[in-house]
């Protein structure tokens, strides 16, 4: 199914759309096989596809909603195993291990960082992932980086050149250690490798059917995405086609030729690019703008809105919450909710199948339900450890747990006993005991986790679940969660993933939790004779639980009003939103990076041929912001309000969003803010006219 192709490909202008979801929802239809890939860097944005599809009565069939990884692993595992790819805690270990044991191979990374080097994993973590994005590594693009910096002021250019070369360096050492790969962009570039050394025999044939690969939801482009796209189009018959946001959009379409030519060429320099917002051109519906003086009174405001809608008929499902960051608004909404005894469904962006702590869960069961079978291969037994498996009762002689199995000693035990080893965990026993190069303290640690996954491999019944995974959880908790903390950059992000992961899974005693109803759903149906008594069947559960996403339209969550992250509002409508946060530095949020600003400053303007062949990152500019409120003003159909406030609780003045400078807003007079916030909740007039003539859907809930 290859065909040829000129050697300077680029994506065509129609192949480009912006803001034009529509056509691809369009697309749907009813089909033996999918027609269509449509590649989503979120699940979220797979959802709000499938909602779009699912409004207008139509199936999808034709399409395949895949992530960029997903497609490039089946690529990938063609003509290799599964692929191992470290995550972000792997990497950060990864980082430290390399920075204490081979100062002279990171000198260049010592000059930025300082002797302290040690403390800076995150921040030389984010590094990698930006010239990921920038250069995907390749040398064509890392040569064009590099001129790029000899081109800025020469303090600016010294600090560039040795981040870049100290990452690239880093990058490339892990990469000669590593048998598994360094990240999910890894897994992307070797796809990427193999399709064009194949000349395309190396595109699944589970694909063939396959004509169009479509990507959504981007506000990045980054390069290894960009080559792997750009090798489908020179080595199948798939057409790829771009679907971008409002203001993103624009650039990423404007850069395309430049970062699809194979070298740089003076015939592709422009102005730069980066038109300025026009948001206005989004919004098609009046806009009233609601200033408070805290963030808790915006909160008070907002709940204050919702009940005086449901007061004037409107229905739970026509009103959304929206925020730059909900999590920033999560505790006041909630506490303002209860004062009018309302109920929120906050979607905030936790993927609970995504976390740490629920793929050690699951990884857990995997190995227990291989053991049924008598076949636990390498990556199975492996899968725990890689995320943070620590034996729930042993300790190291002083009353503390057993330390953790590094990535350094996982890589070499998988070398060691054999990456295509499989048995039984009695085999893995004896072939460890046959074995002697394994150091002794490895082995006590992998000999203990044996003992331990056959001590509960036998069939479980309900109590189990609670009692086998729950302590798994609790030392997950007690031990890796604080080590998660003390890498965490200053937002903690990745301590409040897990954190909320490992309340989500485990919860209190006495409350509702994952693997309590996980208990309770396995006991009841391994009662009705649904299913049998087995791990694999466990698992199932789990997955299944987790996988349903609570929602206002499940029937003991109806009366709640849905709370959203602005980039959650892409492709979604509701009559009435209310957007808030609207506050210069919030939203939008200052732009930064690792790289040096003077070199940021370069990339993204594009003065050069060198600097347009390279991605920008997101964090770089304030255009995916833009992005994010293009999206919450689309999503109202009837009324936008727009709310922020002016202090915080120390009393540090914040001033209104150069945002609300790009769209015509109304803002209320202080009676009928006051009026709004008192006890009758009184509608300010012209949001009561927007409910002129309507008429609640049939059957809705008005609570």
């Amino acid at each position: 199914m290859s065909r040829q192709h000129p050697p300077n490909l680029s994506i065509q202008p129609e192949q480009v759309h912006i803001c034009q979801e529509d056509k691809l929802v369009k697309r749907a239809r009813r089909a033996r096989q999918p027609t269509d890939i449509v590649i989503a860097p979120e699940q979220f944005h797979q959802r709000n596809l499938k909602r779009a599809i699912a409004s207008t009565n139509k199936p999808r069939s034709s399409l395949a909603l895949l992530t960029p990884v997903t497609v490039a692993t089946e690529i990938v595992t063609a003509e290799h195993t599964y692929p191992t790819v470290l995550d972000r805690m792997d990497r950060l270990r990864l980082i430290e291990e390399a920075l204490e044991s081979q100062p002279a191979a990171i000198s260049r990374l010592t000059r930025v960082f300082g002797s302290s080097i040690v403390d800076q994993a995150t921040e030389i973590e984010a590094a990698r992932e930006e010239l990921s994005v920038l250069t995907g590594y390749q040398p064509s693009r890392l040569s064009a980086l590099e001129t790029v910096c000899n081109e800025i002021s020469t303090v600016a250019s010294q600090d560039a050149l040795d981040l870049l070369v100290g990452v690239r360096d880093l990058q490339k050492r892990f990469q000669e250690r590593l048998e598994g790969y360094v990240s999910a962009e890894s897994v992307v570039r070797h796809s990427c490798e193999l399709l064009v050394e194949s000349d395309g025999d190396a595109w699944p044939d589970m694909y063939a059917d396959i004509e169009r690969v479509n990507v959504v939801g981007i506000s990045t482009l980054g390069t290894p995405l960009l080559e792997f796209l750009r090798a489908l189009e020179r080595t199948t018959s798939v057409t790829v086609h771009l679907y971008l946001r409002a203001q993103t959009g624009p650039r990423i379409a404007d850069r395309l030729p430049a970062r699809l030519q194979d070298s740089p060429t003076h015939h592709n320099v422009k102005t730069p690019s980066g038109a300025p917002p026009q948001l206005a051109k989004w919004l098609t519906t009046p806009a009233t703008e609601i200033v408070a003086e805290t963030r808790q009174h915006e909160a008070r405001v907002a709940v204050a809105l919702c009940e005086s809608l449901l007061r004037e008929r409107a229905t739970v499902s026509e009103i959304a919450i929206v925020a730059r960051d909900i999590d920033q608004y999560e505790q006041p909404l909630t506490r303002a909710a209860s004062s009018y005894g309302r109920h929120l469904s906050v979607w905030t962006q936790l993927e609970l199948t995504r976390t740490l702590p629920y793929r050690l869960l699951t990884a857990t069961c995997s190995v227990l339900a291989a053991e049924a079978t008598g076949q636990v291969d390498t990556e199975t037994l492996f899968r725990p450890l890689t995320c943070y498996w620590l034996d729930p009762e042993a300790e190291d002689g002083h009353g503390n747990p057993p330390s953790l199995l590094t990535p350094a000693e996982l890589s070499d035990l998988r070398r060691t006993l054999g990456a295509n080893y499989s048995g039984s965990l009695q085999a893995w026993r004896d072939h460890l005991d046959a074995t002697p190069s394994v150091a002794p303290s490895v082995r006590r640690r992998l000999q203990r986790y044996l003992e331990w996954c056959h001590h509960h491999s036998s069939s479980p019944q309900p109590d189990d679940i609670l009692s086998v995974l729950g302590p798994v959880i609790d030392r997950f908790e007690q031990v890796v969660l604080p080590g998660i903390e003390r890498r965490d950059t200053a937002a903690y992000t990745e301590t409040s993933r897990a954190g909320r992961a490992v309340q989500r899974i485990a919860g209190d005693d006495d409350g509702e939790h994952l693997l309590r109803e996980a208990r309770e759903k396995f006991s009841r149906w391994r009662d009705r004779h649904q299913i049998e008594a087995s791990w694999a069947t466990v698992q199932e559960v789990i997955e299944t639980i987790a996988t349903a996403r609570p929602g206002r339209r499940e029937h003991d969550n109806a009366e709640r009003i849905d709370v959203l992250d602005a980039t959650d509002t892409w492709l979604r409508s509701y009559p009435f939103v209310i957007a808030m946060g609207f506050v210069d530095g919030c939203w939008p949020q200052q732009p930064h990076g690792m790289f040096p600003l003077e070199l940021r400053t370069a990339v993204v303007r594009g003065d050069s041929p060198q600097a347009r062949r390279l991605g920008i990152r997101g964090a770089w500019t304030e255009q995916r912001d833009y992005d994010h409120a293009a999206d919450a003003i689309r999503t109202a159909t009837t009324h936008l309000i727009a709310t922020r406030f002016t202090e915080d609780i120390e009393g540090v003045r914040y001033q209104r969003s150069p945002l609300l400078d790009e769209i015509p807003t109304t803002e209320i007079s202080d009676q009928a803010y006051h009026h709004l916030i008192g006890p009758d909740a009184v509608l300010p007039g012209h949001i009561r006219e927007s409910l002129a003539g309507r008429t609640p859907p049939e059957g809705s809930d008005r609570r």
